[in-house]
């Protein structure tokens, strides 16, 4: 019985191996180019069926094991499928083009050995292929690249949380028209960037004997993750190219014709691939008052007054000024002091025009006293690492004594009331007896049933019942129709149901068995639902922003312990690039409960 479904499985394997085929090619196009010029590397997988039409799988990775020097960039894929018929017979052919962008720094041949990856549950291997680059002659026109190309002053090392300025620039060729810009695109998982300004910084500078027009933008980085990471940004944008038959400069200047003769196409701009290590804050001498403040900063505390009375609140305001990451400035502890209660400060930042990353932040505390005489506000203290010198930073200031005089209200103590007398009131004889001849004469004033008038409308109470009545449901639905339009203008709002609709999405994404998209998915699906419960944008926050606000919301050890553990796991996929299996119903269970406690 099981030798026979032993062959049964093997004939129905070898016959889908008779029908499916599923070869690989690769190539360079073209094989031979000049230092500077581009070459595509393909990767080509063809699946041939004779039965029926083969489902392309898209691939979105390849494990190339070394570029050989090379500099690989903008992957995409380009997919086509036909049928031929031979002698009555159906034969059904895919073709799935990986295309990647190959640049040498050099003349020379480059290499890409052969490699193994993994195609609808196959291991295929992709054959090695080889690029010739030649010496560019000394009158050759220009590459694209060196009349366009993007540049970045990214820092080649970081610490998590630290607010950094970078600059972005857009060179192009005074040869070059730019039609505009389509689209603008970054890969930075580990940062959390600013917002591409809609206005540029455009000027003029002298490169490698080349005049160009540079366009600047300034944005904001901060790193969020440890550990190498990728910062690279991409513009799309439509240029009209010289031609190449007016490359060699004219002693007359440049020709109306130049610009007739040119061409309007369509380019993919890259800055050349950057990594950033970015370090994790030393644990070493980290005071207890250290919230995340990154940079260089001053501190000063002040009370509006040295003197109060019992009841009467005073104000003790923390002035933070300098250059670094405000937004993760917090308000600093203040230790419960005897004679004093104390509220939960408020907080303003005057932000520097010039510079986003200067500023002043205050927070402004209110202590009432609830003793007379001499009493210290409580010592403040407040630490910030400073990266240039790579240590920790911690300024306090001291006790500030305010005189507390007794309070001008005085209390007077309530006296019971007296009291009171109660009198016997006389008994008043309701019933009388009454003979023949008085009944007879009270006959007439018997009560009798009179007639029914019908009251006035504008008097009635009904009337005015049903009006008032009409009014607030007409006022209710005009405040609700008033509070939704400003839910729906207020970003927080906007935010809350944009974040549930990924969420959703990320939830169904994590439902994969794969380890890799499972994790990157219930990382983020943490993000989100933390960002939900507490109306805060948390969509790109590292796992100890994500404690604080578990902390702040009354989580158990347990569950915060649960995602930690789950977050590290994740990393640990994503960055060090293990392939041991991983038990995905333990980390699925772990996600259902983090989730229900949030």
């Amino acid at each position: 019985m099981h030798l026979r479904n032993v062959l049964l499985i093997f004939t129905l394997m070898v016959t889908a191996i008779l029908q499916a085929e599923i070869r690989v090619h690769t190539r360079f196009e073209p094989p031979r180019v000049a230092v500077g010029s581009t070459s595509k590397y393909i990767v080509e997988i063809v699946e041939t069926d004779n039965s029926n039409k083969p489902i392309v799988e898209p691939v979105t990775t390849l494990p190339i094991p070394s570029t050989g020097g090379l500099n690989l960039r903008n992957g995409r894929t380009s997919s086509s499928q036909s049928t031929k018929i031979i002698n009555g017979a159906r034969s059904y052919n895919s073709t799935q083009q990986l295309i990647i962008d190959a640049v040498a720094p050099e003349s020379g041949s480059f290499s890409i050995p052969e490699f193994i990856f993994e195609y609808k549950g196959a291991r295929l291997q992709a054959p090695a292929a080889t690029l010739e680059v030649v010496a560019r002659s000394a009158d050759a026109a220009p590459t694209i690249d060196e009349l366009i190309f993007l540049k970045t002053d990214a820092p080649d090392q970081l610490y998590v949380g630290e607010t950094t300025p970078i600059t972005l620039k857009l060179y192009v060729s005074s040869t070059v028209q730019m039609r505009g810009l389509n689209a603008f695109e970054r890969t930075a998982d580990g940062f959390t960037i600013s917002d591409l300004p809609e206005e540029s910084n455009e000027t003029i500078e002298m490169l490698n004997g080349r005049r160009y027009r540079v366009y600047s933008w300034p944005l904001i980085i901060t790193p969020i993750s440890s550990g190498q990471q990728d910062l690279n940004f991409q513009f799309t944008l439509s240029a009209q190219m010289p031609d190449q038959r007016n490359a060699t400069p004219s002693p007359f200047g440049q020709s109306i014709f130049d610009n007739f003769f040119g061409r309007t196409e369509r380019f993919n701009i890259y800055t050349e691939p950057t990594q950033i290590n970015v370090r994790r804050l030393p644990a070493e001498g980290r005071p207890d008052s250290f919230s995340g403040a990154i940079g260089m900063f001053n501190m000063q505390v002040t009370a509006d007054s040295d003197s109060t009375r019992v009841g009467e609140p005073i104000m003790l305001s923390l002035k933070v000024s300098g250059q670094g990451n405000f937004d993760r400035i917090k308000s600093p502890d203040m230790p419960a002091t005897s004679g004093w209660r104390n509220y939960e400060p408020e907080a303003a930042f005057d932000q520097d025009s010039s510079n986003p990353r200067k500023g002043v932040k205050r927070f402004d505390y209110v202590f009432i006293p609830e003793n007379p005489g001499a009493l210290d506000l409580p010592a403040v203290s407040f630490s910030f690492f400073d990266p240039k010198i790579q240590e920790y930073v911690e300024l306090t200031s001291p006790a500030l004594t305010i005189q507390v005089a007794p309070s001008e209200h005085l209390i007077t103590p309530l006296t019971p009331p007296q009291q009171a007398t109660v009198e016997t009131a006389p008994v008043i004889q309701l019933i009388k007896q009454l003979n023949p001849e008085e009944m007879l004469v009270t006959l007439d004033y018997r009560p009798r049933k009179g007639r029914v008038i019908e009251p006035d409308l504008l008097r009635s109470t009904w009337f005015y019942t049903l009006n008032i009545a009409g009014i607030l449901v007409l006022g209710a639905s005009i405040f609700w129709c008033y509070r939704r339009k400003c839910d729906q203008e207020n970003p927080d709002f906007a935010l809350i149901q944009t974040v549930k609709q990924a969420l959703k999405a990320t939830l169904k994404q994590a439902e994969s068995n794969d380890a890799v998209t499972f994790f990157r998915s219930a990382q983020q699906a943490i993000r989100l639902a933390t960002t939900v419960r507490v109306k805060c944008d948390l969509r790109t926050a590292n796992f100890e922003q994500l404690e604080s606000q578990f902390q702040r919301i009354g989580l158990t050890e347990s569950i915060i312990t649960d995602a930690r553990q789950l977050f590290d796991v994740a990393d640990a996929h994503r960055f060090s690039g293990r392939s041991e299996s991983t038990d995905l119903q333990i980390a699925r269970n772990q996600l259902t409960t983090i989730l229900k406690a949030l």
